[in-house]
């Protein structure tokens, strides 16, 4: 079989991923710069960082069934991607609104812009202010607030001491206090209540995919990933719960993601989205160039967004247009 040799002879040619079963099998390419290069089952090159390598199980193959292997994986590289795939399968419904309409709905609805006191009283939250608790339903705002609670309940020291104590059910807490933080961008059904019975046996992966996300010293497609498949494998890899953390902790950088709403945004704007409906590193890094896209348009008009999430913002309270009245 065609490998590089690793600097390590007993670095494990053939392997699998426990946290990651999505990936199938996979076989070592290349070893350089403290990190193993594998092309795996799902088509894909993961790049498994030294710190990492224990995590990946050795699996014994007869020559015939690693070559028979090896071709396999080539032969998945060398077609177009499944996201690829399904977009092409897919029936796009025509937009149903334009840019110049999202614009002009958006400024109607929120004098002054993002930086006006109707959004940041509806969308936003000004800093340091959070949702009451109990009284009157909660609305879509306070993603300010959600932001701060993130990031203070997140940070990477506490993170690590949290896990390197064993102590799962505090750092359980702590994203069950950031998901409560975030419940008008979660939805209950579909994200809160799955997550919240996610049996006790993943919690240890799961807290060490959230660390690795978020300061893993990998390429973020690689940790995210990852954490997509610690997701899958305890049966809760949703598009938003894959991404509410890095936007909350990263706005400025990563992007909260419902992809109905991307889909429609995307029609909108001619833009090839092409994605999975399984949260992929692939399909993430389409979703995150169509928000700076929309970032950029948004610029372009004298609108000034904080971070990627008031793109979101516009982009959700805008996409549709308003329904209307069974009266009429």
């Amino acid at each position: 079989m065609a490998t590089s040799r690793s600097t390590e002879p007993s670095a494990p040619i053939i392997v699998k991923h426990p946290g990651c079963p999505q990936w199938g099998l996979g076989y070592l390419v290349e070893e350089r710069d403290e990190k193993r290069f594998y092309d795996f089952e799902d088509g894909h090159n993961h790049s498994i960082a030294k710190a990492f390598w224990s995590k990946l199980e050795p699996v014994q193959l007869g020559d015939d069934e690693a070559n028979a292997l090896e071709a396999r994986i080539r032969g998945l590289r060398d077609r177009p991607s499944s996201a690829a795939r399904k977009q092409r399968a897919r029936v796009v419904a025509p937009p149903l609104t334009s840019f110049d309409e999202q614009v002009t709905s958006f400024e109607s609805q929120f004098e002054g812009g993002f930086g006006g006191p109707h959004f940041v009283a509806e969308e936003r939250g000004a800093v340091g202010a959070h949702a009451p608790e109990g009284g009157k339903k909660k609305s879509k705002a306070f993603k300010q607030g959600a932001i701060e609670t993130a990031r203070a309940l997140l940070s990477k020291g506490e993170l690590e001491a949290l896990l390197a104590a064993g102590n799962l059910t505090d750092f359980m807490e702590r994203i069950t206090k950031v998901h409560k933080a975030a419940t008008g961008l979660l939805h209950p059904l579909g994200d809160l209540i799955p997550f919240n019975k996610m049996p006790a046996e993943h919690h240890r992966a799961y807290a060490e995919a959230v660390v690795d996300l978020l300061y893993g010293a990998d390429d973020y497609p690689v940790r995210f990933d990852r954490f997509a498949g610690v997701l899958a494998a305890a049966k809760v890899a949703t598009w938003p719960l894959t991404t509410i953390l890095s936007a909350l902790v990263y706005p400025g950088e990563h992007v909260f993601v419902k992809p109905s709403f991307f889909e429609k945004q995307a029609v909108v704007l001619g833009f090839n989205l092409a994605y999975d409906r399984v949260p992929t590193a692939e399909g993430y890094a389409r979703m995150q160039s169509l928000a700076r896209d929309l970032e950029r348009r948004l610029r372009e008009r004298s609108l000034a967004p904080r971070d990627l999430m008031d793109v979101y913002a516009f982009l959700w309270r805008t996409i549709s247009p308003p329904k209307q009245s069974a009266k009429s």
